[in-house]
């Protein structure tokens, strides 16, 4: 017979119960949607300074400058089929899904999708201007809205610029996000070149390890509660 734990149940009992417990703790983060943050500035984080024939953009070109021509783009993974969305705080400001606090006074955004190829997808151009929540500043509400519809597993590419910096694959399906952007961004006075969105994929599946290891958490709590029930 096991020797009883001063709770009431026995030491193996007791050891499965706190492993199925911190697993089985971590369990709705694991099952909830999955949603990725990305903040920064488009000076310091810009992916692609770029501003017509031989120009590069670099530290004496103004914030106007970095506005006009810069982009950010960050990659994310989608491993099941999901829909998917992005809103932006950059403007506004706000909180995001991942619970982190964003200061308003940014950029008004401009987001644009892209494939794993660079194929444009979807931008901000038709969007939802002023999102459900979003914040208004002097009475002007600016953050964004993208939908990017279904999405079929592989690396998609995601672009932060400011308005109205589109991708000139966007206007010439010919082209795709290496040829650059069309230099149409601006930035009005009292905002700076802060961003901040969230890439929102509610279908995106928890990875192979984590259903493994929620199966086992499950497993062993159910096996604890049937030593219990033997120990009483």
């Amino acid at each position: 017979m096991f020797k009883m734990h001063p709770a009431g149940c026995s030491a193996r009992h007791y050891t499965l119960g706190v492993v199925a417990a911190i697993v089985v703790l971590q369990c709705p983060t694991r099952l909830a949607a999955n949603v990725l943050y990305f903040s920064g500035d488009l000076r310091t984080n810009a992916t692609i300074t770029d501003c017509g024939t031989g120009c590069t953009l670099g530290p004496s070109n103004t914030d106007s400058d970095y506005a006009q021509w810069a982009a950010v783009v960050n990659t994310f993974t989608v491993v099941a089929p999901t829909t998917m969305e992005a809103v932006t705080y950059s403007y506004g400001g706000g909180t995001s899904l991942t619970g982190v606090s964003v200061p308003s006074g940014g950029l008004e955004p401009y987001l644009s999708l892209f494939d794993p190829s660079g194929n444009f997808l979807a931008s901000t151009f038709f969007g939802t201007t002023c999102p459900p929540g979003a914040n208004s500043v002097g009475g002007n509400c600016f953050d964004v809205l993208l939908d990017g519809g279904t999405l079929a597993p592989g690396t998609y590419q995601i672009a932060l610029t400011a308005f109205e910096n589109m991708s000139l694959a966007e206007n010439d399906g010919s082209l795709n996000l290496s040829d650059g952007f069309s230099g149409l961004g601006n930035l009005a006075q009292g905002e700076n070149l802060q961003y901040a969105f969230d890439v929102i994929l509610p279908g995106n599946v928890p990875e192979p390890i984590s259903t493994v290891l929620l199966g086992v958490g499950c497993g062993m709590l159910f096996l604890g509660k049937r030593i219990s029930r033997r120990t009483r």
